[in-house]
């Protein structure tokens, strides 16, 4: 039977959104709703923003009024899989789909918001593109993103608020409410690399170096660049290192990720840093890029691993560089005694911060 209060979905609203109005707007909490509706699907243990699956529409379009077709545009996969060029798996993290690292309902993070949207708002929502990794500020706004409770830390989780909290611009766990939080200005470098993939997502084809190419050979490439200036930080006093810095690039920077975690996992002070970094490498061209390269004696090995293949677009510029094969490294048997460096310490304690973040503060 169809609810007796409808719920539509708003423009360029998420699934996972829809979901948690549809049950305030019913008086009850999101996992009541979505109990009543898939009795034996814990469907809060996933990422319900990639897509609800055809085999689980039925009852939902039943009780909602809201036609499978248009769940399925609300859903994530099209657009991460015209990214990705091929076909995604349901399990595992997407390449350029923010992670929610979820672990029972609890999450260690992946949704971020615009306080100055969901202020405008009259009903409070999550935006589709907000999930996405290159997002860093707001399109309308020009603020930078807000990826957890500026007031307890503590990740965005509207999936657990309950039937008493009526709207979900608050945190679910101190319950501040994120329409007041004070905005800061993104990284303008890192909002110019959000406008261009927004562009390229948008497009079916992209002109690159006189040449027409798939949208997911673009994001390629520039994952490729992320890579390399992650792998420059790691070490500062190195070829690729020196090579980045004559071009204008700071891989010291403290806002570069120390932890290791893939970019679908960090935050968006760290995301903010590498696109910045891809950013200038972009607008200063490939040719001049790959010049300071080969004037550092730069290796391929230094750029990428070699169990993974390169861009295809950018192996023309790749065998400009040096190769220099090497057999399989031999790992020492360090002293038990032997401290950790204090990179690896830091790498250690930042992954030991999200995780937490997981965890209610009592």
């Amino acid at each position: 039977m169809t609810w007796a209060l409808s719920v539509p979905l708003l423009p360029e609203e998420s699934l996972s959104s829809w979901l948690v109005r549809a049950a305030l707007r019913q008086g009850c909490d999101p996992l009541s709703l979505t109990g009543a509706i898939w009795p034996t699907w814990r469907i809060w243990t996933r990422d319900i923003d990639r897509e609800i699956p055809l085999v689980r529409m039925r009852p939902l379009v039943n009780a909602s009024g809201i036609s499978s077709a248009e769940f399925q545009k609300a859903g994530m996969r099209d657009d991460c899989e015209k990214v990705a060029g091929y076909s995604l798996p349901e399990t595992r993290t997407w390449p350029w789909l923010l992670a929610l690292g979820s672990r029972n309902r609890t999450r260690h993070g992946g949704q971020q918001i615009c306080a100055l949207c969901l202020a405008e708002d009259s009903a409070p929502y999550l935006r589709r593109h907000w999930r996405f990794a290159w997002h860093t500020g707001c399109r309308f706004h020009g603020v930078q993103l807000v990826d957890e409770c500026p007031a307890c830390k503590a990740p965005i989780e509207p999936h657990r608020l309950t039937a008493e909290d009526q709207h979900l611009a608050q945190c679910s766990r101190c319950h501040n409410d994120f329409r007041k939080a004070v905005c800061t200005s993104p990284l303008p470098e890192a909002f110019s690399v959000q406008v261009m993939a927004d562009r390229v997502l948008e497009q079916d084809k992209v002109t690159f170096r006189q040449a027409s190419i798939a949208p997911a050979d673009w994001f390629s490439m520039v994952a490729f660049f992320i890579g390399v200036i992650r792998r420059a930080s790691r070490r500062p006093a190195s070829p690729l290192a020196d090579a980045l810095l004559t071009l204008g690039i700071s891989i010291t920077d403290s806002r570069m990720p120390v932890s290791g975690l893939a970019f679908e996992l960090l935050p968006v002070n760290e995301r903010c840093a590498l696109l910045a970094a891809v950013e200038r490498l972009l607008s200063i061209g490939l040719e001049e890029t790959f010049s300071a390269l080969v004037a550092c004696n730069v290796k391929t090995s230094a750029l990428h691993d070699s169990r993974k293949s390169p861009p295809v677009i950018l192996l023309p510029l790749l065998s400009r560089l040096s190769h220099h094969p090497h057999g399989p490294h031999r790992r020492r048997a360090l002293p038990a005694h032997r401290p950790m460096s204090e990179r690896a310490v830091r790498a250690s304690w930042a992954r030991l911060k999200r995780r937490m973040k997981a965890e209610p503060t009592s």
